[in-house]
This record gives structure tokens, sequence and C-alpha cells, in this order.
């Protein structure tokens, strides 16, 4: 297998169906598939507690799992660089089963709190940020591509798992469907155990020349990197972007049933925002092969901000056509910006520390995005609706812009593959 990969370019693309399988599980399992369980979960543990569980009190998990992953990521960027990405991966894999083995077991908000904060952690060791280390060790040319196809895991994995604990749940009781689901994880970790690999520089191989599509260990230390305009504008991009994508996929159901929709549609709508974003990642990264990476971006931004002033526009004038249509445009542009803003951290900054400098934007990006659902819920309780939330979300999307506007792609390490660096 070493040799296979030092002499063929081709063995990327099995890393590739790898990263997306792990996304796959790791998301869907940590994210959307969790939320079918709330209602049982709350019913549950109020019998246990003998009163009621406020739902804010209960959603403080997420908050603990989002904390978690954010003041643990520089720690998975860290050890990411030492030791590569596979064992951190099949680690968080194995602590994911243990996560859903113990939620059979909750009976208190502590204990939610507990596996919470363990379910960061396997964010941190099988998640996004060591995902797209991974790959981008493989990948130079194709890049945007490879990381699209990855990122798109994440979408399938948030539709296909709350579907699947719905109908696990018609079988049997909640607590039995945890444990039948934490299989899932387990089962994954000896199949990637045979098939995936560190990057051809950690695994031993050696600089194939000019032919090779394979990246060279390259690029700027972390200390280099934090005195780069390129890093604190990608990381505000990835900060004010992670806020508006989380304020609104939280709150899009809610959202739409407060305009008067009926359940069903709010429901059309929150799929839509997930389909969007699916299809963004797809295209996004294909695209930016050919149009240059900042041009993708940029387009997306503006996408994502022009869905957000038509939604505005929407709630003044009780338009149906334009709350839809803002809301395709959003899901759509968030897509392709997710995507963008990973390619380009190693584009920007190469291989040599990227670890570290991805988990240096993840504590950015994450602390705006454990804040985007709560401060839209705060604000939608002081207001009495979403104006004012998602005039918030239009002022970030204003910043994040003008942040894509000032990167500067001639100072990338891979710049030479963007067209925009011309």
């Amino acid at each position: 297998m070493a040799s296979a990969i030092q002499d063929s370019n081709t063995y990327r693309w099995v890393i590739v169906a790898c990263a997306f399988a792990v996304l796959f599980i790791s998301q869907g399992m940590t994210l959307g598939g969790l939320q079918v369980f709330d209602e049982k979960l709350l019913a549950h543990l109020g019998e246990q507690a003998g009163a009621e569980i406020s739902l804010g009190a209960f959603k403080g998990g997420l908050s603990i799992m989002f904390a978690t992953a954010g003041i643990l990521g520089m720690l998975g960027g860290w050890l990411c660089d030492i030791i590569g990405a596979k064992k951190l991966l099949l680690s968080g894999l194995v602590l994911l089963a243990v996560g859903n083995f113990m939620y059979s077991d909750v009976n208190t908000l502590t204990d939610i709190y507990i596996v919470s904060a363990l379910l960061g952690l396997v964010l941190v060791l099988c998640g996004l940020m060591i995902n797209i280390y991974l790959v981008s060790g493989w990948f130079t040319r194709k890049r945007g591509l490879a990381i699209g196809i990855v990122l798109a895991g994440t979408s399938l994995g948030n539709a296909v798992f709350p579907k699947l604990n719905g109908y696990l749940m018609t079988l049997t009781e909640w607590q039995q469907v945890f444990n039948w689901i934490a299989w899932i994880p387990l089962a994954a970790v000896p199949l990637l155990m045979i098939f995936l690999k560190d990057s051809p520089s950690l695994e031993g191989g050696t600089d194939q020349g000019e032919q090779s599509e394979l990246p060279r260990l390259s690029g700027y230390t972390l200390k280099e990197v934090l005195l780069s305009l390129n890093f604190w504008a990608l990381a505000t991009i990835a900060m004010c972007t992670f806020y508006s994508i989380l304020a609104m996929s939280g709150h899009t159901f809610l959202f739409f049933r407060s305009e008067g929709y009926s359940e069903a549609s709010a429901g059309t709508a929150v799929s839509i925002v997930f389909l969007g974003g699916l299809v963004g990642k797809l295209l996004s990264g294909y695209l930016a092969e050919s149009f240059g990476r900042k041009r993708v971006l940029l387009t997306g931004l503006v996408m994502m901000l022009g869905g957000i002033v038509t939604m505005v526009g929407a709630m003044l004038t009780k338009n149906a056509v334009l709350v839809w249509g803002g809301l395709s445009l959003f899901g759509f542009g968030w897509g392709g910006i997710y995507t963008l803003i990973q390619v380009l951290a190693a584009d920007l900054f190469g291989m040599l520390a990227l670890g570290k400098i991805l988990g240096a934007i993840n504590v950015l990006d994450t602390f705006g995005g454990a804040m985007g659902p709560v401060l839209t819920g705060v604000l939608v309780g002081i207001t009495g609706g979403y104006l004012q939330p998602f005039l918030v979300i239009t002022v970030l999307l204003v910043v994040a812009t003008i942040a894509a506007c000032l990167l500067n792609m001639a100072k990338g390490v891979y710049h030479e593959f963007d067209s925009d660096a011309a």
C-alpha cells in the first residue's frame, strides 16, 4: 500500500471516500440525528426529576458540545500536525459509539451535559477540521472538488440519520435505538483501518516532481499566519457565516411557523436549507477549480446576503414568493462558502502547520456558530419576531463580504493553482 501511496494519484480519491464516510457518520449522529430524540429525552428527564425540564436547560447540552469543540480545537489541530489524522479519526469514531451507549442510560441533565461534552470531543477528533486536514494533504489541484465532495457528507448525514432514527423509534424504545446506532461507527472502524492513510509525507512518501498532484509539506508557521491579514480575514468570514448558518438552520422551522405556515411547509423549508447546502458544497468545489476560489467565495457570500435581504423584504411585504426564493438563495450560498473556507485555509497557508491553523479558525467559527441559535432566540424573545435577528445576520454577512474582498490570493502557498492570483 505504501508504494501505491507514493506512485499513484488515484488513491487520493479513496481518501475522499473515507473522509466522506466519516463526516456522514460523525456529523449525522451528533447534530441532525440527535434532534429526533429531544421530545423523548425531555419527557424522560422530567419523569426522573419529578418536574418539567425547561427547553433552555436541555438545549444547554448543545452549547456545551460546541463549546467543548471550540476549546479543544487547537489541541486537535496540534495533534493532527504531530501524529496525523488517521489515529484521531479512528479514536473519534470509537468515542462516538461510547457516547451513544451512554445516551441510552441518561437520567439527569448532568448526564446529558457529560455526554454532550464527550460528543464535542468527537467533533474535534473526527469532525470537519481533521477531515479537511486529511484531504488537503492529498490534493493540490482539484482540492476544491475533493473538499466539496467530502463536505457533502455532512449534509447527507444530517438528512439520513433523523429519518433513520425516527424509523427505528417506531420499532422499539428510544434507549434501544441509541444502542443500535452506536454500532454504526464501530462497524466503520475496521474498514477505515484498512483503507484510510495519512498524507503521503506522514506515510513516508517522497516528492514526485512536477507531474505529481500531491502537495508538498510547505507553508507558513502558526506564528506567521497569526500575523497575516489573510488569516484574520478568513477567520472573520468563518465566524460571521457560521453564526448566520446555524442561526438560520436552527430557526427556519420556527420562523416559518411564526409567519403562519403549516408544519409541513415549515418542514419543507428546513429541507430546502440543507438541500441547498448539499448542492452548493458540490458545485462550488467544482467551480472553484475553473473560476478561482475567491470569485466563488464572493459569489456564495453575495447569494447568502441576497437571500437574507430578500427574506427581510418578504417579512415586510408578506410575499410568499420572496420568502421561498430568499431561503433557497441563502441555503445554496452557504453550502458554497462552507466548502471554500476549508479550501482556502490549505491554499493560503499550506500544510506545514495546517492542523494548528484550522484549530485556530475552529475556535472562532465555533464561537460564532454557538452564538447564532442562542442570540437569535434571545432576540426573538425580546422583540417578538425575526426581523431584528435577520438584520443582525445581514450585518454579519456584509462584514464577511468585506473580509473576503481583503483576501490576497497572491500570498497563498498554492496561489499558482488559483486563477484569482493573477
